[in-house]
């Protein structure tokens, strides 16, 4: 067999040019494989992305967050701060008033501290960027402004004062003390200038504030705070000016006795009422000791030299002659009616006239106050409690002191004196107690003042002269520059205590062409058959057969310097006794008083009567100071009222602190 040759390789095929072009094919799995590691690096792409962008916002977002969550935690800190240095001032103004140093030291350090965190934190970044965003950032600003205010009072005025009353509560007392711890004020002259800077700057601050779109619930406590201010700034200037005289009052120069004189106008008289009971105070270093209490009956009776006292027809002073013709003759001869003229300094001159003759330490100053006033000041203290369990209250004061123990007790003098001793001591050892708030007792002081119910009286002419500027001196004023006085008087003439049941109101009308006042009172007897006791009905009634409930009244009527008194109502007293060795108790009288021209009328209102009185004056030509009008004080809230045509006949009172324009009791 033949071998056959082998048989030629074969050629590759020829491909064609888009086959050339098309890439070989790949195994499935490799495929795949391909198309994860696309996906995977968009996924690390988008991871990328993530990373670069997305984490520094939302670390932004967690740090805004957080900052608003610390911002929140701080605006509550500082309302926390600000509420709780509120309560530490109040835990602040009783140690003052109790001297308790420790506690005084330690509530003015918590108030400092509070107050200066608050500033403080209000003054943070976080508040400054919150400051920026609309809506809010004035609230924000307005928040800083009061802490800044708050922490500028606290922080200048609080360590000096503490450190003035601590000093001071450091010294040993000696003596036995009976109330208010004077002491602490003898160093506030150095105090005085810091706390009124203080006060200016935080009042500057808040003048700054910008109230656009802020909160009442964050400039109201602000505002509040601006109206004190605005009223302390002015009083610790006046304090300041006068803190000399002060002190000397307060007896940082000697001791200083004084008289407290209670009038009551349960028998009334032309400054208040009977001065049937007063107390010896001595002063020494702000410390008030009581030396005694004293009773005119004691003075009239007891304590008068018969040889030096002739309760007939003498007299304790001379009075010129036109002013002796105005009052009746008991006004210079018994203390129960020294207080018969409206010039309470002949009051003071007639007291101190029976100092002198009795061998008594004259008196350096004679304070006046009447029940009234010691039942508004129970508004301050609260109600007090006496031995028996009787509560005396601000409602039931001037009832216990001027009428019901006359019902209570009868014709037992010594049940009397013993009650009215009771209620008299219990009352004074809680006011100088100081266990009451300084600003609320202020206040009744202030609103007894413009009752007319407190008049003041010093030998220092320094003190004299203050007692003056703040009308509280009680004087008939000789010329109308500082002011155009006018007045009505009354003065009990029943030996009674009839008046208690005495209402009165007061008004003034002008005539502007003619150059004529008028001024009315409006009388009403509340009086009633219940009322029983002796002490009340009218001693004197029964002497002239006039029913024993029916007042009797000595009416003054008084017009200013220069001035003519053109006619009264009633024309004539209602009673006229025949001239006797009395004198002129019972007609009508005429006379000048410190140039100021008097009538006087004697008037009976009876039991339930209401009655109208008035008088026309004739004012002098000329400028006239600011209309003064003057009453009686009563037992109940006199209302005055001036038309307002008088606007052009007087002087604007603005501007002139010791003016009272128709307020004066």
């Amino acid at each position: 067999m033949t071998a056959s040759a082998p048989s030629p390789a074969p050629r590759p095929a020829t491909k064609s040019p888009a086959a050339r072009r098309r890439p070989a094919a790949r195994p499935p799995l490799a495929r795949h494989a391909a198309r994860e590691t696309r996906a995977q690096l968009r996924r690390r792409r988008r991871y990328l992305v993530f990373c670069l962008v997305g984490g520094p916002i939302a670390a932004v977002f967690l740090v805004a967050l957080f900052a608003v969550g610390t911002f929140a935690q701080q605006v509550l800190q500082v309302r926390d701060d600000m509420e709780a240095a509120k309560e530490q001032l109040k835990v602040l103004a009783v140690a003052a008033v109790s001297m308790d140093v420790p506690q005084l030291e330690q509530a003015s350090a918590d108030v400092v501290a509070r107050t200066e965190r608050a500033r403080a934190t209000s003054n943070g970044i976080l508040w400054d960027l919150a400051a920026q965003l609309p809506q809010v950032g004035n609230n924000v600003l307005a928040v800083r402004t009061v802490t800044e205010a708050v922490n500028t009072i606290t922080s200048q005025s609080l360590p000096p004062l503490v450190a003035m009353m601590a000093a001071a509560g450091t010294e040993e007392r000696t003596g036995e003390s009976l109330g208010i711890d004077l002491r602490p004020f003898l160093g506030a002259g150095s105090v005085l200038p810091t706390v009124i800077s203080s006060l200016e700057d935080a009042s500057a601050i808040a003048a700054d504030m910008d109230r656009t779109g802020v909160l009442p619930a964050v400039y109201e406590p602000l505002d509040g705070m601006v109206e004190l201010i605005a009223v302390a700034i002015p009083a610790l200037n006046i304090v300041q000016e006068h803190l000399p005289a002060i002190l000397h009052a307060a007896g940082a120069d000697g001791p200083m006795v004084y008289q407290l004189m209670i009038q009551t106008p349960a028998e009334i008289r032309a400054t208040g009422g009977g001065p049937a009971h007063w107390l010896v105070l001595k002063v020494e270093n702000g410390q008030v000791e009581l030396l005694g209490q004293e009773n005119g009956v004691d003075l009239m009776y007891t304590e008068l030299p018969e040889q030096g006292f002739d309760t007939v027809n003498g007299s304790l002073i001379r009075l010129p002659a036109e002013t002796r013709s105005l009052y009746p003759f008991e006004l210079a001869n018994w203390s129960s009616n020294f207080t018969m003229t409206p010039h309470f300094p002949r009051a003071v001159e007639l007291f101190q006239a029976t100092r002198e003759l009795t061998g008594k330490v004259e008196f350096d100053g004679v304070i006046s106050i009447d029940p009234i006033v010691l039942a508004h000041m129970l508004e301050a203290t609260g109600p007090l409690t006496l031995a028996s369990g009787e509560v005396v209250s601000s409602e039931n004061t001037a009832s216990l002191l001027m009428s019901e123990p006359y019902e209570r007790f009868g014709t037992d003098n010594a049940a009397m004196d013993a009650y009215f001793s009771e209620v008299t001591t219990v009352m004074f050892d809680a006011l100088t107690g100081g266990g009451w708030e300084i600003g609320a007792m202020w206040d009744q002081l202030v609103r007894s003042a413009e009752e007319g119910r407190i008049f003041l009286w010093f030998e220092d002419e320094g003190l004299k002269s203050l007692a003056h500027e703040y009308g509280l001196d009680g004087v008939l004023r000789e010329d109308n520059t500082e002011a155009t006085q006018l007045g009505i008087y009354f003065n009990d003439y029943t030996v009674g205590k009839l008046n208690y049941w005495l209402d009165y109101s007061q008004r003034a009308s002008c005539n502007v062409e003619e150059r004529t006042i008028t001024v009315t009172m409006d009388l009403h007897s509340r009086m009633s058959e219940d009322i029983k006791s002796e002490y009340t009905l009218g001693l004197r009634n029964q002497f002239r057969g006039i029913d024993p409930r029916t007042m009797m009244l000595d009416v003054l009527f008084f017009a200013p310097p220069g001035a003519e008194i053109l006619r009264t109502d009633p024309k004539r007293g209602d009673w006229q006794d025949s001239v006797n060795w009395q004198g002129n108790r019972f007609r009508d009288r005429a006379g000048v008083d410190h140039d100021n021209t008097a009538l006087s009328r004697t008037l009976l209102l009876e039991m339930g009567e209401r009655r109208t009185i008035s008088y026309e004056v004739q004012l002098p030509d000329g400028d006239l100071g600011p209309l003064e009008l003057r009453h009686s004080p009563g037992p109940n809230h006199t209302e005055v009222t001036v038309d307002a045509g008088c606007g052009a006949l007087f002087a604007s009172p603005e501007g002139s602190r010791n003016v009272r324009l128709s307020t004066i009791g």
